[in-house]
């Protein structure tokens, strides 16, 4: 069944393209009267039920927990347009970004005056905007990061309903005694990116939407005597495909 779904990766999880870019700027500049704005970066961590084997002490959170770090690039409407998956936990947003392929190829990707926005975890570049920090501000400062929050917030929005949809994301319970053990992880989080972005579209119940953020704020959900939502979207996709 993975493998099945990885297979749609190219087409369902994309970089915009052509006209697209466009659209997104033009969206986000009449919601939020922000331009030039194509996408947006935020960082996420993926959390595991127990340590890694290998490099544990490299996965290991503030929190006390166990996790790999990932980056999600999304645009207005939640749809994830990139992914970054696979680094410790410990590793900052910033670089990972930094060694990322977008970055180390923006000139594939961005054109003239496109930006990426992202929160204070990143150091802006050319093609990536951030707010200031808070310490201090002009008040032409302060009012442009509030309106730079008003559009960021829809990463958190993109995140939140992933992690709502998918319990997998509370930790795979297995082991990783090895690399190839971690790659599995990484094609379940992958699969589950890219089942986001064929479900966007249709009906979201409402209690997931309300639950969403607090995922994000990794607050747990009770699902007891639920069905795995992981299952519940497998079984819908084989229906509507």
């Amino acid at each position: 069944m993975s493998s099945a779904i990885l297979k749609l990766q190219k087409k369902v999880i994309s970089w915009p393209e052509d006209e697209e870019p466009k659209s997104i700027s033009a969206r986000i500049s009449k919601a939020y009267g922000s331009v030039n704005y194509v996408g947006l970066i935020d960082g996420t961590l993926f959390p595991l039920a127990f340590a890694p084997m290998l490099n544990q002490e490299d996965y290991f959170t503030r929190k006390g927990n166990y996790a790999v770090k990932g980056l999600i690039f999304c645009n207005d409407t939640a749809k994830i347009t990139w992914v970054e998956m696979g680094w410790p936990s410990s590793v900052h947003n910033n670089r990972v970004w930094s060694n990322s392929h977008v970055y180390l190829s923006k000139e594939k990707y961005f054109n003239n005056r496109e930006y990426l926005l992202g929160d204070l975890a990143f150091s802006a570049s050319s093609v990536l905007v951030t707010a200031f920090k808070n310490s201090n501000m002009r008040e032409d400062q302060s009012y442009f990061t509030t309106k730079l929050s008003k559009v960021w917030i829809k990463s958190k929005h993109c995140l939140g309903l992933l992690k709502a949809w998918f319990q997998c994301f509370q930790g795979p319970r297995w082991v990783i005694p090895s690399k190839w053990d971690l790659d599995v992880i990484l094609q379940m989080t992958m699969c589950a990116c890219i089942l986001h972005n064929l479900l966007i579209n249709h009906v979201i119940p409402q209690d997931w939407m309300d639950n969403s953020m607090e995922l994000e704020e990794d607050k747990e959900l009770d699902h007891h005597g639920e069905m795995d939502r992981w299952d519940q979207l497998l079984a819908y996709l084989m229906e509507i495909l």
